[in-house]
């Protein structure tokens, strides 16, 4: 699932490394998210990420990158 996919009826956990951002709606590009310890603390997270469940929420999928010689 990408983030723009996350359904609309109410706010979700995106958990980012040791932060839990609040997701709120799509915004262009880019997703309009605060920080759950202090909501004037804007976060603008691609829209195109994908996500995975987690907890009571989601976390930003790992990419794998496979480098060739």
């Amino acid at each position: 699932m990408k983030i723009y996919d996350l359904p609309r009826d109410r706010d979700k956990k995106i958990y980012v490394e040791d932060k839990v951002v609040i997701f709120g709606h799509v915004d262009g590009m880019y997703s309009y998210c605060w920080l759950e310890e202090d909501k004037s603390k804007l976060v603008h997270l691609a829209c195109y990420l994908e996500l995975e469940d987690y907890k009571d929420g989601y976390k930003i999928k790992e990419v794998e990158i496979n480098e060739e010689d």
